[in-house]
C-alpha cells in the first residue's frame, strides 16, 4: 500500500505499508492523523479479470438483470465488479459491447478497507489503474489500431494494458524478476510478445497486423529497451521516460521516479467522482462528508444573507431617522407660518358648506358653459368657403341645453322643456343635452339673375354640411328665391325693372352636440 498525498500538481509526500500487522498499525495511526478526509484506493492487482461480451441493447431493470447474470458467470464470488460499455453495433438487432471487470480474490482488500471503515475515513471511490489509464493513451500517440501500453508501478510486477481503437479490451499484470539485475529488456520483450500471441488466438488483432508498443520506462532501462526495440519486426516501438512525462504533464515531484505509480496517482487525483468498485455502503461516510460541506457551505451563505440584510436595515434605519429630522424642521416651518396666518386672518361670515357650493358651481361652469364661437366658427368657414360667390353677412351664435331651441331667449338653464314633435322626416329628433347654435345670413356676390344656380348651391352647401359628421342638424332657414308650394311668386317685369341690382339671400341653421369631454 503506498499513500500519496496529492496538492494540485505537486506530490507533497509518499507513505509505504507492508501488507502485515505492523503495516496495517501504521496505516490506521496514518488515516487517523487526516481527520477524516477523503481519499481514494487506486487497485494494480493481479487478481483483476476483464472480459468483453455482448448483450442486446436494453435499458432499465432488464439491462441490469443482464448484467447481473453476466457477473454471476464470471465474477461469482466477487462482490467488487464493474461493466463499461464501450459501443452499440447493429447487426441482425442492435447490440451493446461491454467491458466486465472484477476482482477475483477481493480478500486482498478487507483488511485495508477494514481500517478505513475503523477510522470513519471517507472513501469517494475504489478506482482500476488499467480502467483509468484509457484516459491517458491518447496522449501517447499512435496511428495504429491495436496499442499496448507497458507500465510498471512496483519492481516485482509489469502491467500490459490493451487497447483497441481507444477501448481497453484487457490487461495483464505479470511478474516480473528483473528489474534490478538480469537482462530486464528481454523479459519484457517475452511478456509483450505473449500477450500478442494471446491477441490473435482470441482474434482480437489479425495475425500480420502491426501492433504498436509504448513502455513508460526509466533511465536506467531506457536505452536498453530502444536497442532491443528497434530489433523487432512486428512491433512499432516508442519508448517513453516517465520523469519527461511527468514534465510533459507538469506534475511537480520531489525525485526522480523509477515507477508509473505517480503518473496515476496524479490523474486518479484529478478525478471530480470517480469509482469503479466501491459500495455504497464503503462510501456512506463519503456521502456524510459532502453532505456536511453542503450544509457548511448553506451555513456561510445564510450568514451572509444575514449579515447583508441586517447592514441593509442598519442603512436603512439611519436613512429613516435623517428624515426624522428633515420633517420636524419642515412641521416646525410650517408651524411657524400658520401661526402667523392666524395672527392675520379675516373673520367670514360664510359658512364652509356654502363655499363648497360655490366652488363646485364655478367649476360646473367653466367645465360644461363656458364656451366661445372659435370651432364652430372654423367649421362653418371651412364648408362655405367651398363657395367662393357666398358671403356671410351676420352670424347669431349661442349655447343651449336643446338642439331645437331656435334664440338665445329661450336658453333656461336649469329648467325642463317639453320636446317639440318631429315634423320633418329628413331632420334629426329634437333631444336635451349642450348644444352650440348658429344662425348664419349671407347673401351670393355679383349676383346677375341666375336664381337655378343660385337654388342649386344653396342645396350643394346644405348636402355638404349633413353628410360632413360634424354637425347634429343643417337647416336652410332662407333660400334666394322661395319656391314652395304655398308661397307665390311675384316680381316686377319690364323696363322700369333694369336698372335695380337683383340680391339673391339665403339663410341657415347650425346645430351641433358638444361632449362632455370638450
Amino acid at each position: 500500500m503506498v499513500a500519496q498525498e496529492w496538492s494540485g500538481h505537486h506530490l507533497e509526500s509518499s507513505v509505504y505499508f507492508e501488507p502485515d500487522e505492523e503495516g496495517l498499525d501504521l496505516f490506521n495511526a496514518y488515516l487517523r492523523s487526516f481527520r477524516n478526509e477523503p481519499v481514494r484506493l487506486l487497485v494494480d492487482l493481479i487478481e483483476e479479470e476483464f472480459r468483453q461480451v455482448r448483450i442486446p441493447l436494453l435499458r432499465g431493470s432488464d439491462r441490469q438483470a443482464i448484467l447481473s447474470r453476466s457477473f454471476a458467470k464470471y465474477f461469482r464470488t466477487s462482490e467488487y465488479r464493474f461493466a463499461i460499455s464501450q459501443s452499440v453495433e447493429k447487426k441482425f438487432r442492435k447490440e451493446e459491447k461491454l467491458l466486465l471487470i472484477g476482482l477475483t480474490n477481493q480478500y486482498l482488500l478487507e483488511p485495508w478497507l477494514k481500517i478505513i471503515e475503523q477510522t470513519r475515513t471517507p472513501l469517494s471511490g475504489i478506482i482500476s489503474l488499467p480502467l483509468l489509464s484509457e484516459d491517458y493513451a491518447p496522449k501517447l500517440g499512435s496511428n495504429h489500431r491495436a496499442v499496448i501500453m507497458v507500465s510498471q508501478q512496483v519492481p516485482s510486477n509489469l502491467r500490459q494494458s490493451v487497447f483497441v481503437e481507444g477501448k481497453l479490451v484487457l490487461s495483464r499484470l505479470v511478474p516480473i524478476a528483473s528489474f534490478y539485475q538480469g537482462d530486464y529488456s528481454a523479459d519484457v520483450l517475452r511478456d509483450i510478445e505473449s500477450t500478442q500471441r494471446y491477441l490473435i488466438s482470441q482474434r482480437i488483432v489479425e495475425r500480420a497486423e502491426v501492433i504498436a508498443i509504448h513502455i513508460i520506462a526509466n533511465k536506467r532501462h531506457f536505452d536498453k529497451l530502444t536497442q532491443r526495440g528497434e530489433k523487432g519486426s512486428s512491433f512499432d516501438f516508442k519508448i517513453h521516460e516517465i520523469n519527461e512525462l511527468l514534465g510533459r504533464e507538469k506534475i511537480d515531484v520531489p525525485d526522480e521516479q523509477d515507477f508509473s505509480s505517480g503518473l496515476y496517482c496524479y490523474m486518479a487525483s484529478k478525478k471530480i467522482n470517480l469509482n469503479h468498485y466501491a459500495k455504497p455502503s464503503e462510501r456512506r461516510y463519503f456521502q456524510h462528508h459532502r453532505a456536511g460541506i453542503a450544509l457548511r457551505a448553506a451555513s456561510i451563505a445564510l450568514i451572509a444573507i444575514g449579515l447583508g440584510m441586517a447592514l441593509t436595515s442598519a442603512v436603512k434605519g439611519w436613512l429613516y431617522q435623517q428624515t426624522i429630522v428633515e420633517t420636524s424642521l419642515i412641521e416646525q416651518k410650517y408651524k411657524a407660518k400658520f401661526n402667523q396666518l392666524s395672527e392675520n386672518r379675516i373673520e367670514s361670515t360664510t359658512s364652509t358648506t356654502s363655499m363648497q357650493h360655490i366652488v363646485q358651481t364655478v367649476d360646473d361652469i367653466k367645465g360644461q358653459y363656458l364656451r366661445d364661437p372659435e370651432d364652430l366658427m372654423i367649421l362653418i368657414s371651412n364648408d362655405i368657403g367651398i363657395f367662393p360667390d357666398i358671403r356671410v353677412r351676420k352670424i347669431d351664435w349661442f349655447v343651449s341645453n336643446y338642439s331645437d331651441s331656435v334664440g338665445a331667449d329661450e336658453v333656461a338653464w336649469g329648467k325642463t322643456k317639453k320636446l317639440s314633435r318631429k315634423t320633418d322626416m329628413n331632420k334629426p329628433k329634437p333631444k336635451k343635452g349642450y348644444f352650440e347654435v348658429a344662425q348664419i345670413e349671407g347673401e351670393f356676390l355679383n349676383f346677375d339673375g341666375n336664381f337655378r344656380y343660385a337654388l342649386s348651391a344653396v342645396d350643394d352647401l346644405e348636402k355638404a354640411m349633413v353628410e360632413s359628421g360634424k354637425y347634429y342638424s343643417v337647416e336652410i332657414t332662407k333660400r334666394p328665391l322661395d319656391i314652395e308650394s304655398d308661397n307665390l311668386l311675384s316680381g316686377s317685369v319690364g323696363a322700369g325693372s333694369e336698372g335695380r341690382r337683383l340680391i339673391a339671400e339665403l339663410g341657415f341653421r347650425v346645430v351641433r352636440e358638444v361632449s362632455e369631454s370638450e
